[in-house]
């Protein structure tokens, strides 16, 4: 049987490569594989809310909360572990979400294990969240999680046969709608929410401002005092504080929402937005900024939404304005969620089996 890890740095527990790595094992099944390969997620950090390793045969080394000693720790203590786990375990792959991880692991694999195939998987945008070149030297293959992904990849100089695009797996088969209303008016944010960070989310209280007619919008995620009333006074200023709704984060947000007719994204770069996929396979009409990198691989104004471009908050009011007046139609829910099967568990588990197939072919 093959042998494959995942590594994974500290990581919150909230975020977006969490729902991935929690989805993974679903997917997969790591804990009962019938692929011939056994899994295994190693942690160099571990959670403040471990719910999302659940799933996984897991070791888990936990270094400390505070920053300066985590970074200590990942320079002197971490190339140590990861030397023994190659030592130790010879995986077959070593799998990481961190360049820091990759590249101490290739460097490493030639003396404790040499058959190791190193895969970078990174859950971000490398140009927006810039990653060292040296890093891209550094992996046998890499995962990208879409075609933007590759694209970057392939212009920073890395080969393009050493790319597979995975994307992120969802599970489309046991989502159940979210209710409609009439007016097509209550609209939805879901994801960290900040001010005009990466989430860009004083972009949405604009572009709200200049909606027609009666309507609501939802925020869910989590949020400091000082960026909520920043939006707040955003939002008092245009008169619509009373139809903004901060919800707070929930760990299963889905749960939470009864009704909602468009999830709204107005972020300046993603990897591959999890949330807009989720959101389709709950039915909701999507409607995103243009950003980099994954948003094209997911939304299509033929089946499931509309992108506007980003920084242009009066056109992202104008297709809201459209869908209330029905010169914008959305698609049945049914559409919508079928819009996304390319991401669904079984398809996800297919691309990933592949690529460790193909890997080993060629090496």
């Amino acid at each position: 049987m093959k042998k494959a890890i995942i590594a994974v740095p500290y990581l919150k527990g909230t975020g977006g490569t969490e729902t991935v790595i929690k989805n993974f094992a679903q997917a997969l099944d790591v804990k009962n594989t019938t692929d011939d390969i056994s899994w295994k997620l190693i942690s160099f950090g571990g959670s403040n809310n471990p719910e999302w390793m659940r799933g996984w045969n897991k070791i888990v080394y936990n270094f400390s909360n505070s920053r300066y000693i985590q970074l200590i720790a990942y320079a002197v203590i971490m190339p140590i572990l990861i030397a023994n786990i190659l030592k130790k375990e010879k995986p077959d792959f070593f799998i990481a979400t961190n360049p820091f991880i990759w590249s101490i692991a290739y460097k490493l694999k030639k003396s404790m294990s040499p058959k190791t195939k190193i895969i970078a998987w990174y859950h971000y945008s490398f140009k927006m969240k810039k990653i060292k070149f040296k890093y891209l030297q550094k992996a046998d293959e890499f995962w990208a999680i879409s075609t933007g992904i590759k694209k970057e990849l392939v212009s920073l100089g890395v080969n393009n046969s050493k790319i597979r695009v995975i994307f992120n797996p969802i599970n489309v088969e046991c989502t159940s709608y979210v209710k409609q209303t009439p007016s097509k008016n209550h609209y939805i944010y879901i994801g960290r929410i900040d001010y005009n960070g990466q989430k860009n989310v004083s972009e949405l209280i604009r572009a709200l401002a200049n909606v027609e007619g009666e309507w609501t919008c939802d925020l869910y995620g989590t949020v400091d005092d000082g960026t909520k009333s920043k939006l707040y006074r955003l939002a008092k200023k245009n008169k619509i504080e009373k139809r903004i709704h901060f919800k707070g984060f929930y760990t299963n947000v889905w749960s939470k929402i009864s009704t909602g007719d468009i999830l709204i994204l107005t972020s300046k770069f993603e990897g591959l937005p999890m949330v807009l996929c989720e959101a389709a396979a709950h039915g909701l009409f999507l409607v995103t900024a243009n950003c980099p990198t994954g948003v094209i691989d997911i939304v299509n104004s033929q089946k499931n939404g509309r992108l506007y471009q980003l920084g242009n908050y009066l056109e992202l009011a104008t297709i809201l304005n459209e869908i209330k007046k029905k010169q914008i139609k959305i698609n049945s829910q049914l559409d919508i969620v079928n819009s996304v099967n390319k991401f669904s568990y079984e398809s996800y588990k297919t691309r990933i089996i592949e690529s460790l197939q193909e890997l080993e072919r060629i090496n």
